[in-house]
């Protein structure tokens, strides 16, 4: 009789494989990019932090401890939005010689962006609370004023603050109203925005001496 066959030893576990760290940076971008498109097809009141969560691959309680609410994670999107747009201008600005080319490039700049986020123009006239878009506001205007004096000392500080604030509103509503009208030009938006506010300039703003 042959030799009966010895039982085999049960083949050890494979061990699962470590999962990769990453970076803080990383896992907030994640959670912002989800964010941006949960908000963007729920709306800010009817999107949920599960499905944030779920798109972003991240726990919901990692979204409270880094963004605090559903608030704060609302206008830290809009922030980012709002602070790759005007990175984009400074750097458009610095492309161009002083004066009227400048002004140009910024408003060609911001029209671009609503034309290329129509689906997500929110991230610039959106639902976040009314502090925080204030000091958007302000940060935007600060931007405007700084473009408008070009490094001039004779121009009264409330008539440039005056001017930059109104360029922003403006900003906003024709943006606003934009996003939703493609049936628009670009272009006859951008002149007619850049004649709107070069007259607003040359009202308020002497021309430079000499």
């Amino acid at each position: 009789m042959p030799a009966p066959r010895r039982p085999r030893s049960p083949r050890p576990a494979a061990e699962p494989a470590p999962r990769k760290r990453i970076s803080r940076a990383e896992r907030e971008a994640r959670m912002l990019d989800a964010a941006e498109h949960v908000f963007a097809r729920h709306s800010f009141q009817a999107a949920s932090m599960e499905e944030i969560a779920r798109r972003s691959g991240i726990t919901k309680a990692l979204l409270y401890q880094y963004f605090g609410s559903k608030d704060g994670l609302y206008e830290a999107t809009v922030e980012r939005g709002r602070a790759q747009l005007f990175a984009a201008l400074a750097a458009a600005v610095e492309a161009q010689p002083t004066g009227g080319a400048r002004l140009l490039a910024v408003v060609r700049g911001y029209f671009d962006y609503v034309a290329a986020n129509r689906g997500h123009w929110w991230l610039l006239y959106g639902q976040a609370g009314s502090l925080a878009v204030n000091e958007m506001r302000d940060r935007n205007a600060a931007m405007i004023a700084d473009l408008l004096a070009d490094g001039r000392s004779d121009l009264e500080p409330e008539r440039l603050e005056i001017v930059a604030h109104a360029i922003v509103g403006a900003g906003e509503q024709v943006g606003r109203w934009w996003a939703v009208r493609p049936d628009v030009p670009q272009e006859r938006v951008v002149e007619q925005f850049v004649t709107l506010t070069s007259g607003a300039i040359r009202a308020l703003l002497p021309a430079p001496p000499g």
